[in-house]
């Protein structure tokens, strides 16, 4: 039933010891072994330069080809190697490597006591060295792979043969903690298909037996893209975002851009990509023609991912009635802000579906908070400053619901850019007591540097003004895009939507697919976000509104005046003599 595992074994009895260093160009040890012939030669003695990482020091060989000791192992069906097979492979080298106090084996320093001998196998396809701590490799016609110094302790974790994983539940059948600090790594190659296979010795979740880990080419090729690779997850790759204002929304919106039907949106597949890649660029989409149901709002937002639950249920009305428990249930104008701030997590995208909009007022209002972030940073950096370090607190009691939760207004990613925003006057609570002199300041810069944000993402350059139609859905980011309304008359007419939320990990698992939609067309996508092109963005806007701010009018033509009618006429002064 066992396929039969073919171990790579030396080819030639080698006995290495340390020599002064002399020039790598005397050449490298080959060795070949063909049709199972032994081959016989007379000692040979050489040197050869070996490279790991920044180390580049000298090895003296003395070693005789001779009679290769044999060994077979049989695999068993489980992936774990319990007896022998006969087999050579194309070469494989131990090495011993005398090192001084400030050489290193490896781009990272090795252990003090760590075992300085040195393995290699070569085939056909590439080389790979490894000892106690390290393995690296590098195929012939490439480069090193990129320096890496591979930990035996990752490489065994991350095995996913039948043994280690289980092929139903695809969970792990060891524990992390069942192995040593260093398994031992008895063989290492790489395989004519760009497979890197390797069997340890005294495998512990083998029962002491060997074991045999296989990685796939793409596996292998994929370490040397992605610095943090890990199995089964597919990194997060985003199209470029757009921190937009009132001008450039309106501009996407005439190009068609930011909608899309109801039928595209549910059935067409090209359709949804497009419109799922505007929401991922500008945080903000309307769907149109979207049937008048009260569950419609959960099929749209199930074409992305489940419902996010609240105390608020799976979805809620968001109409006027009296003595209602939060404001958006009342006809009051409603400021900018984010939804749910006290709530862990806060929710990724939100859902309203307009039902009904016939009363006078109650427009839907729009501005791109990270946008406002963008803005602050660069007009006032100590107010941007101010938000992104102190926090503010937002808080819902009522009945039996209690949340609490201090957030910073901007959140920033690790140069300072700005990625999310935490807004939301009307759920804010009080802040801690300011008896002493360092929260009155704290206090005070939190407030004027709030001021200065709110100003710019109510400036009428940023907030797009909308009136939902029956019939359509507005998405958007609820962690980057800020809403409101208009007050609206209830006398006549009627307004009621209806609202959904989607967590942020079901966003983003949306997102994953939206990345392996354009690798499947050919289209690459930036490995991250830039933030300074962002900001660049965002300078150039500026500009552009400095610009047509600064341009004056040309003055208009004065009309001649209308000559009056003879009779209307004043009469012509007379001159009058002296």
């Amino acid at each position: 039933m066992g396929r039969a595992l073919r171990l790579a074994r030396p080819a030639g009895l080698l006995a290495a010891r340390c020599a002064p260093a002399v020039p790598s160009a005397l050449g490298s040890l080959r060795l070949w072994q063909r049709c199972g012939a032994q081959t016989a030669a007379p000692p040979t003695s050489f040197h050869n330069q070996l490279r790991f990482g920044r180390l580049s020091t000298t090895v003296r060989y003395s070693h005789t080809v001779g009679e290769t000791p044999s060994e077979t192992v049989n695999e068993t069906p489980s992936g774990v190697v319990s007896d022998t097979l006969s087999e050579t492979p194309s070469e494989t080298v131990s090495e011993t490597v005398d090192t001084t106090p400030t050489e290193k084996d490896f781009s990272e320093p090795c252990d003090a006591e760590a075992s300085a001998t040195v393995k290699r196998h070569r085939s056909d396809t590439g080389v790979v060295e490894w000892d106690d701590t390290r393995l690296r490799f590098r195929f012939w016609d490439g480069e090193w792979t990129r320096d890496l110094s591979l930990s035996p302790l990752w490489l065994r974790d991350s095995c996913s043969c039948r043994l280690c994983i289980d092929p139903h539940s695809g969970q792990k059948n060891f524990s992390t903690t069942d192995l040593p600090d260093t398994p031992k790594i008895a063989h290492a190659e790489l395989t004519v298909n760009r497979f890197l296979k390797l069997v340890w010795a005294d495998d512990v979740p083998s029962g002491g037996k060997p074991h045999k880990t296989v990685f796939t080419a793409e596996e292998v090729a994929a370490w040397q893209q992605e610095e943090k690779w890990q199995r089964g997850r597919v990194a997060l790759k985003n199209p470029e975002r757009i921190p937009w204002d009132r001008a450039m929304y309106e501009a996407m919106l005439d190009e068609g851009r930011c909608r899309v039907s109801y039928k595209d949106w549910m059935k067409g597949k090209a359709a949804f990509w497009d419109a799922f890649t505007d929401l991922r660029q500008t945080g903000l989409i309307f769907v149109t023609g979207v049937p008048t149901k009260e569950n419609e709002v959960a099929h749209v937002a199930n074409r992305i991912g489940p419902l996010q639950r609240t105390f608020y249920g799976s979805t809620w009305d968001v109409k006027s009635k009296p003595r209602a428990e939060n404001v958006a249930y009342t006809s009051k104008f409603l400021g900018l802000h984010q939804d749910l701030m006290y709530h862990d997590p806060v929710p990724g995208l939100q859902l309203l579906h307009c039902l009904s909009n016939t009363c006078e007022g109650g427009e839907s209002l729009f501005s791109h908070g990270v946008r406002a972030a963008y803005e602050l940073k660069l007009t006032d950096a100590n107010h941007y400053d101010s938000l992104t370090k102190h926090k503010a607190w937002f808080g819902y009691r009522k009945g039996q619901h209690h949340y609490f939760a201090a957030r910073h207004t901007i959140m920033s990613v690790a140069t300072g850019h700005p990625r999310e925003t935490r807004w939301a006057p009307p759920f804010q609570g009080t802040f801690q007591m300011a008896s002493t002199g360092p929260r009155t300041d704290v206090l005070l810069k939190w407030k004027r540097a709030a001021t200065a944000f709110q100003e710019i993402a109510e400036s009428e350059y940023n907030m797009v003004e909308i009136k939902l139609k029956e019939g359509e859905c507005v998405i958007f980011d609820n962690r980057q895009i800020l809403h409101g309304r208009r007050q609206f008359t209830t006398g006549e007419g009627d307004r009621w939507l209806k609202g959904a939320y989607i967590s942020q990990q079901d966003y983003l698992a949306a997102s994953t697919r939206l990345s392996e939609h354009m690798q499947s067309l050919g289209m690459a996508l930036p490995p991250s976000r830039s933030h300074w092109k962002e900001e660049g963005t965002v300078v150039e806007s500026l500009r552009q509104r400095s610009r047509s701010r600064a341009k004056v009018p040309e003055p208009a033509e004065i009309p001649e005046p209308i000559p009056r009618r003879k009779s209307e006429q004043a009469p012509e002064p007379t001159e009058t003599k002296e």
